[in-house]
C-alpha cells in the first residue's frame, strides 16, 4: 500500500511538473499550463497556450517545466520551441528556439536552471543558456530521433539517448565527447546517481542498465515486464521508482539492478513522476494526479523496527506505506537478521524441517536474491544434510567435496568455519617450515594430507611442501628488512602472497604510500622525496613512486606557471603530469578559465565576435580548450550573421561571409537552417559549389565572419 494524500483530476495528461513562486507548474498534452498550490489545494492559474491544434501524444517528452517558472511547449509537428514564463503577472512568451529542422521530440531544463536542452526528430541536440535561451553549445548529432536527455546535478555533464540505440555522454565544461555506448533497446528515461558517477537507464523493451562513468563499464539486463515511461530516484539514491504504461510502479534497487518489489496503482499509464519534499506526484494518462506521502507513518515504523525487529516492521510497511521499505535503516536490519536466519536454516534442513525453513525465511522473499538462495538450499537439501553430517563428524575433506559440487553450501556458516580451520592449519604449517624445515616436514604433511586431493586446496599444499626453500628465503629477507629483495622474490614466486609475512611487508609499504600523500598534501616535499626513493626500489610500488616523483619534479614549475597565468605552459606540464589537475593551483586556474568562457559565451550570444575573439585569444594554442573555443566562436559567428541581417546600414558581401563560415565549419545544419529562413541567403547557399572545409583542429578564427562590400 502507498498513502495517497490527495488526488487531482484534469482533462489532459500532465507531461511534466515544475515550480513557480512556491506553487507547482503542470503542463499537459493539450498545451495547457497550470499553477497549483498544494498548501491551499487550489489552482491559481490555467491557460491553454495553443487552441484548435493537435494535442501531444499522452506520453510525449517534448514538453518540460523548470523550477523557476518556465515551460517549454513546442507545437506538435513543429521544429520551433516556445518557452513561456509564468509569474504573478500571468503568462508570457519568453523566447522561441528555432534551430531544429524537424519536430522537437524531447526537452529538459537542468536542475539548477542553468540550461535548457532540446532534442529533435532530426537527431540534433541543442543546449541553451537559461533564461536567455541563447545557444550555449551543439552536441554531436545522432542519425535518429532523440528519445531522452538528462543533466547531472551540477550541469557539468549531459547524457542523451537516441532511437539508433545509443547513449551519448558529453562534457559541457570542456565541450567534448566523453563516450557513446550501445543500448539493448530505445532508452525511455535515465538519471545520474552516486555523486554523478553512474547513469541508470530504462529501455522500451524492459531492460534496465547502469553505466559507470569512472570505469566506462555498462551492465544491463531484462528486468521489467511492462513498457517503462518515467523514473525518479528515492531520497538516498538507493532505489529508483519506475513508472510504466500499465498500472504497475516498479521499485528497483540500484545496488543489484534488480526489481525489489512492485506497487499496483489505481490508474494506468504513468506520464510523469516527480518528488518534491515529502511528496511524490504521480501523473497518469487519464489526467489524474496522485500525491503520495512518501514518509507516511515513518515514526511508528522506526519504533517498531527498533523494538520488535524486521518482520513486524515489514508487516507494518506492507499495510500502511510500502515505500518505507526503501529506507536504509530497514535494509540494514533486514540484512543483519538474515545472517542469523541462514544459521537456523542449516539446522532445520539437517532435521528435514522444510516447512519451518519456509516459515522463517518467507518474510525475506521480498528480496529476490534471498528467495533464490533459500530455494537453492531446499533443492539441495539432501546434499546439505550430507554436508552437515560430515561437518559434525569433523570429516572436513568429505564436506569440502560435497560443497564443491553444490556451490550454494558455501554460503552456510558451517562452510565458513571449515575455511577458517583450513586457514589456521595452513598458517601453522608455514610457521613450522620457518622454525625447522627438516623436523617439520612430516608434521606438515600429516596436517594437510586430508585436504591434498581437493582441487582448490591441492595447489596450495603442494607449493608449500615443494617450495620450502623459497618460504625460508622470504623469511630471511623479511627479518633483515630487505624489502627490495623480498618483493623481487615475491614477483618470482606469487604463492608467497598467501603468507602473513607478505601481508605485514605489504602493509608497511602501503602505509608509506599514505604518508607520502599526506606529506605532499601538506607541501612537505623533502620528507616525501625520502620515502619515494625507498619505494622506487620495491617492485609493487614502483609505479606509485614514479607517478609521485613525476608530481614532485613538476609541481614547483607548475605553480609558478599558474601564478604567472602562463596558460600554455600550465597545460604543457599537465600533459606530462596529469596528477597536477587535482592541485589547488590548477583547480583555481580551471575555475578562472571556466568563468572566462561563461562570460565570453554571453558576449558570443550577442554576435560580438571581435570581443569574443579577444577574450579567447590567449587560449587558442591550448589543445585542451580547442573544442570549447571552436564552439564558442561558432556561436559568435552565427549570431553575428543574424545581427547583420537586421542591420540595413551594413553593405554585406554575403557570399564571401558565408564562404568564410563554411571554410571553418562546413555546410553544417546550423548555417543551413539559418540561411533557409532568409531568401537572399538561401539563394546564395544554393549557388555555392563545394567549398573545402578545414579540419576542425585547424580552424583559423577571425574577429568577424562578416565581410563588407568594398566601396
Amino acid at each position: 500500500m502507498i498513502k495517497i494524500k490527495n488526488k487531482i483530476n484534469l482533462i489532459g495528461s500532465v507531461l511534466d511538473i515544475g515550480s513557480s513562486n512556491g506553487e507547482y507548474l503542470f503542463a499537459d498534452h493539450y498545451h495547457r499550463i497550470y499553477k497549483f498550490s498544494l498548501k491551499e489545494f487550489i489552482f491559481s492559474f490555467s491557460k491553454q497556450v495553443y487552441k484548435n491544434t493537435e494535442p501531444h501524444h499522452r506520453y510525449s517528452k517534448a514538453v518540460s517545466c523548470s523550477m523557476d517558472g518556465y515551460v517549454c511547449m513546442p507545437k506538435i509537428q513543429s521544429s520551433i520551441g516556445n518557452i513561456y514564463r509564468i509569474d504573478e503577472n500571468g503568462i508570457s512568451v519568453a523566447s522561441r528556439v528555432r534551430w531544429h529542422r524537424a519536430d522537437i521530440s524531447f526537452s529538459m531544463f537542468s536542475k539548477d536552471c542553468k540550461y535548457l536542452a532540446t532534442g529533435g526528430e532530426d537527431g540534433r541536440i541543442f543546449i541553451y543558456a537559461h533564461p536567455s535561451h541563447k545557444l550555449s553549445t551543439f552536441l554531436p548529432r545522432r542519425p535518429d530521433y532523440i528519445s531522452c536527455i538528462v543533466f547531472d546535478s551540477q550541469s557539468k555533464i549531459v547524457c542523451y539517448a537516441s532511437y539508433d540505440l545509443t547513449l551519448t555522454v558529453y562534457n559541457l565544461q570542456k565541450d567534448s565527447l566523453i563516450c557513446v555506448i550501445d543500448t539493448p533497446s530505445v532508452v525511455e528515461d535515465m538519471i545520474f546517481f552516486e555523486k554523478d558517477t553512474k547513469i541508470f537507464y530504462v529501455c522500451k523493451s524492459g531492460e534496465t542498465g547502469i553505466f559507470n562513468l569512472k570505469t566506462n563499464k555498462d551492465e544491463h539486463q531484462m528486468n521489467l515486464s511492462h513498457w517503462p515511461t518515467k523514473i525518479m530516484l528515492n531520497t538516498d539514491e538507493s532505489f529508483v521508482y519506475i513508472g510504466t504504461r500499465e498500472d504497475v510502479l516498479y521499485v528497483q534497487s540500484l545496488k543489484e539492478n534488480l526489481v525489489g518489489f512492485s506497487i499496483q496503482l489505481s490508474s494506468k499509464g504513468v506520464t510523469c513522476i516527480k518528488g518534491f519534499d515529502d511528496f511524490i506526484f504521480i501523473c497518469f494518462a487519464d489526467g489524474s494526479i496522485q500525491i503520495i506521502d512518501r514518509f507516511y507513518k515513518i515514526d511508528e515504523f522506526l519504533e517498531i523496527l527498533n523494538q520488535t525487529g524486521f518482520e513486524y516492521a515489514k508487516i507494518f510497511a506492507d499495510e500502511h506505506n510500502v515505500l518505507l521499505k526503501t529506507l536504509e535503516v530497514y535494509r540494514r536490519v533486514k540484512n543483519s537478521t538474515w545472517k542469523e536466519v541462514v544459521k537456523d536454516v542449516s539446522k532445520l534442513l539437517s532435521l528435514n524441517e522444510i516447512e519451518d525453513v519456509i516459515n522463517i525465511t518467507s518474510p525475506y522473499f521480498e528480496d529476490p536474491m534471498k528467495e533464490k538462495e533459500i530455494k537453492e538450499y531446499i533443492a539441495e537439501k539432501a546434499f546439505i544434510q550430507n554436508f552437515l553430517g560430515a561437518f559434525r563428524e569433523h570429516d572436513y575433506p568429505k564436506a569440502y567435496e560435497i560443497a564443491m559440487d553444490h556451490p550454494c553450501i558455501k554460503n552456510l556458516n558451517e562452510y565458513q568455519i571449515m575455511e577458517e580451520y583450513f586457514d589456521s592449519i595452513y598458517d601453522l604449517a608455514q610457521q613450522l617450515i620457518v622454525k625447522d624445515i627438516n623436523s617439520s616436514k612430516e608434521k606438515i604433511q600429516t596436517f594437510l594430507l586430508p585436504f591434498e586431493h581437493l582441487p582448490d586446496k591441492k595447489p596450495l599444499i603442494m607449493t608449500l611442501i615443494n617450495e620450502c626453500d623459497k618460504y625460508l628465503l622470504a623469511e630471511k629477507y623479511a627479518k633483515a628488512k630487505d624489502f627490495e629483495n623480498y618483493f623481487l622474490l615475491v614477483s618470482e614466486c606469487p604463492f608467497l602472497k598467501n603468507t602473513k609475512t607478505y601481508k605485514k611487508m605489504h602493509f608497511i609499504c602501503e602505509k608509506m604510500t599514505l604518508q607520502i600523500q599526506d606529506l605532499i598534501s601538506a607541501k612537505k616535499y623533502p620528507k616525501a622525496q625520502e620515502y619515494l626513493y625507498f619505494l622506487a626500489t620495491i617492485e609493487p610500488f614502483k609505479d606509485f613512486a614514479n607517478r609521485f616523483q613525476n608530481y614532485l619534479n613538476n609541481i614547483d614549475k607548475f605553480i609558478e606557471s599558474c601564478t604567472k597565468k602562463d596558460y600554455l605552459e600550465c597545460y604543457k606540464i599537465l600533459l606530462v603530469c596529469p596528477e597536477l589537475d587535482s592541485s589547488e593551483e590548477y583547480l583555481a586556474l580551471h575555475e578562472e578559465i571556466n568563468k572566462v568562457f561563461e562570460e565570453t559565451k554571453v558576449i558570443a550570444q550577442k554576435g560580438e565576435t571581435a570581443k569574443t575573439y579577444a577574450n579567447l585569444k590567449k587560449f587558442l594554442p591550448i589543445e585542451y580548450w580547442r573544442n570549447k573555443i571552436d564552439i564558442t566562436m561558432k556561436i559568435a559567428y552565427l549570431y553575428e550573421i543574424k545581427k547583420a541581417l537586421k542591420d540595413d546600414s551594413l553593405s554585406v558581401d554575403w557570399e564571401e561571409s558565408l564562404i568564410q563560415y563554411i571554410k571553418r565549419y562546413g555546410m553544417d545544419d546550423e548555417i543551413c537552417e539559418l540561411c533557409n529562413k532568409e531568401e537572399k541567403l538561401k539563394a546564395i547557399m544554393q549557388d555555392l559549389g563545394e567549398i573545402p572545409k578545414k579540419t576542425f583542429q585547424n580552424i583559423n578564427h577571425i574577429q568577424s565572419i562578416i565581410t563588407l562590400n568594398k566601396s
